[in-house]
This record gives C-alpha cells, sequence and structure tokens, in this order.
C-alpha cells in the first residue's frame, strides 16, 4: 500500500515540513510505503479554511488549482491519500479522486465549524485526533471514522530510559507544562494553576519564561516529576498527554471521562474535572511520592507499547484495509458533502457571490498595482 500523506505545514525550523519529512522517514524504516505532499500554495497564510477555501475553488485560482493538478499527478502512483492536517482539499476535488482517501484532523472541536465539518465527509475515512468528537462526526452522517491518538514521536523522549530509573532515579522539577498561555478556553485555569505552584515550570508563548529550545525539552521532562495537561476545551487531544508518560511524568489530565478510554485512570494517568481539583491532586502526589513513581512507571509501560509512531500509523493503515480500499458510498459523500458545506442556504450562496466578486476585484486589482510596480522599476533601471 503506497500513501502519500499531504501536510499544510509551512517551512519552519522546528515544526514544519523537515520535521514531517523525519517522521515518515522513520515510518518507511519501519515498513510503511508512506511519503509526504505538501499542500501549501500560500506560504504567508499556508491553512485555508473553507468558506475561502470554497472561493478559490470556485473562482479557480491558478495557484490552488496548480498545486491540485500537482498532486493528482503524483497520486497517479499511490494508492491512498492522507490530508493529514485536515485543510487547503476541497471536498469536490478529493471526491474527484481515483485512489481511497483520509482525512485527518486534529483540531476539533475548537475549528470544526470552518474546518472539519464541511470537508470530511467526502473522504472515503475519516481518522480523528480528538478522540472525544468521533461521534460528533457520526452526528454530521460520516459513516466511516476512526480514532487516531497523536502518540509520541520518537525524538520526543529518551529510548535509553527504564522503568527502574522512573522508579527510583532523582527528578528535581516538581511540576512543568510546556504550552502555550494566550489562548482565552484555558488561560483563567492556566493561571489559577501557577497561582497555586509558583515555583513551576512553564515555558510557551505568552509565559515570562519564553520557549524552551528543543534540545533542552526531554532533559526538562526528564527531570519532571508531575506534567499537568490543561486543554482548550474537549479531548485529550495534543502530543503531551503522550510525551509526557514517555518521558517517566505522572500526567494529571483533563477530560477525566475520555482520557479513560486512553489510560488506566489512577493506575497509568490521573484525571480531573476542575482545575481545583487538579490542585489538590497535585499536591497530593507531590507528598506520596512512591504512588507517583508506581503511576508514573505504568504509564510510560502503556505508551511504549500501546502509542509509540509505529503503532499510532498502524491504525491508520488498518482502518483502511478493514474498509477494503475502496468499497465506499461515493453518491452518499457527495449527496453529504453539498448539505454540509451550507450550499443549499440562500444566505450562504448571497454571501459567496459576494465574496466571489470581492475576491475578484481583489485579484485584478493587485495584478495592476504588480505591474505598475515592475513598470516603475524598469522605468528606475532604464
Amino acid at each position: 500500500m503506497r500513501i502519500l500523506l499531504g501536510h499544510t505545514f509551512p517551512e519552519s525550523a522546528t515544526f514544519g515540513p523537515c520535521w514531517i519529512d523525519s517522521w515518515l522517514a522513520r515510518l518507511r524504516a519501519a515498513g510503511f510505503e508512506v511519503y509526504p505532499f505538501s499542500l501549501v500554495f500560500d506560504q504567508l497564510r499556508p491553512v485555508k479554511y473553507f468558506h475561502e477555501l470554497d472561493i478559490l475553488w470556485r473562482y479557480r485560482d491558478r495557484r490552488l488549482l496548480a498545486m491540485y493538478q500537482d498532486l493528482e499527478t503524483t497520486l497517479l502512483d499511490y494508492d491512498v491519500f492522507i490530508c493529514f492536517n485536515g485543510a487547503n482539499v476541497h471536498p469536490e476535488f478529493v471526491l474527484s479522486l481515483g485512489c481511497f482517501t483520509v482525512y485527518g484532523c486534529f483540531d476539533d472541536p475548537e475549528a470544526s465549524e470552518r474546518l472539519s465539518k464541511p470537508v470530511a465527509a467526502a473522504f472515503d475515512l475519516a481518522m480523528v485526533g480528538n478522540i472525544a468528537e468521533v461521534d460528533t462526526y457520526r452526528s454530521w452522517g460520516v459513516q466511516n471514522v476512526r480514532w487516531w491518538p497523536l502518540g509520541f514521536r520518537e525524538d520526543d523522549c529518551d529510548p535509553s530510559l527504564t522503568e527502574q530509573e522512573i522508579l527510583e532515579g532523582q527528578r528535581d522539577v516538581e511540576v512543568a507544562l510546556l504550552c502555550e498561555r494566550l489562548t482565552r478556553y484555558r488561560k483563567n485555569r492556566l493561571d489559577r494553576f501557577v497561582q497555586a505552584f509558583p515555583n513551576g515550570t512553564y515555558y510557551g508563548k505568552g509565559w515570562s519564561s519564553g520557549f524552551l529550545s528543543e534540545s533542552q525539552r526531554i532533559t526538562l521532562l526528564q527531570q519532571t516529576r508531575i506534567g499537568i495537561n490543561i486543554h482548550n476545551s474537549t479531548g485529550p487531544i495534543n502530543f503531551r498527554t503522550f510525551y509526557l508518560p514517555a518521558n517517566g511524568v505522572m500526567q494529571i489530565c483533563d477530560n477525566k471521562d475520555f482520557l479513560g478510554r486512553i489510560f488506566a485512570l489512577e493506575t497509568e494517568v490521573i484525571g480531573y474535572d476542575s482545575i481545583d481539583e487538579a490542585i489538590d491532586l497535585t499536591r497530593y502526589y507531590l507528598d506520596h511520592d512512591a504512588e507517583r513513581r508506581r503511576i508514573a512507571a505504568a504509564g510510560w509501560k502503556r505508551v511504549i507499547n500501546d502509542y509509540n509512531e509505529v503503532i499510532c500509523f498502524e491504525r491508520v493503515v488498518d482502518a483502511i484495509s478493514d474498509l477494503n480500499c475502496g468499497d465506499t458510498d461515493k453518491e452518499r459523500r457527495q449527496e453529504l458533502v453539498v448539505d454540509l458545506s451550507g450550499r443549499d442556504r440562500w444566505l450562504q450562496q448571497f454571501v459567496n457571490g459576494v465574496m466571489l466578486a470581492i475576491w475578484g476585484a481583489s485579484y485584478t486589482l493587485g495584478r495592476k498595482i504588480r505591474a505598475l510596480i515592475r513598470k516603475a522599476r524598469m522605468n528606475d533601471y532604464g
């Protein structure tokens, strides 16, 4: 099975195409025939949400169509196309493809209305990163839906770490968190937690300490006793869920009910329903270190065995195989796409018409301005 994985990561020194290339190279070494394809056609704004994408598609934007033509040509040598980030692929284009198609999304529910809901139904299979939102896809009418855990990457931890070191080793950092502190959904909870543990170690956008370099991240994690995990809304759905236990950190995580579908509660992980409960639990396990160590070791065993990058990608391959590579109802998906995209609503049609007119005018104006600039430069050099 040859797989082409499309992504929308722009050029970046860390979390970009280089990250994707390294990940897929390791998967190929493990036996998967999977290769990357960039779906970015605008480096300044690499991700286009559906309403803008729909306008670009209907207006036949040359950059978008050039990327689609390149993608379609490339797919002639592949059996499966995975849209890893869930963006930049119009549902009508997806329905025209002759290979098996997989929709991947890790931004639900915050981006569902503008990202996944209008598009996911066009694909043969939807692999949803947020375990709490799998049934939401089904409520939209998407039939083939599975959970795709992010898992941890090989370079997210030190592979030499042992169970004995977790049970007996010295860890000097009581509590740590690596995440942004700007999003309004969780900022109040973060502030409450920091007030309770002002000596904790916190890094990321919005923190006074700023970002922690990648070269220091694993060293910090393997010196940390407790890792707090706070989501914007439903979940768990982030890399922390998996890289904390992979580094021998005892995790205290929200979204307790769905967390229990990923780990064994109170055995491999600690769940909470409120930030006050999280504060109390953190204090308890800082005072009861033997219990903390046992849970950390059990969580480490679980992720190493069940949530490494190979096992997690294997879930996708198994789901594709279960569906017999293309044995899905395309006619039903076409009807569902129309319904979910809002194309049949007169208000949406009116808005799209206005937006198309604005887009056309701005595109024409931009071309004229660029032509004038080029002419002025030629005169200067002339």
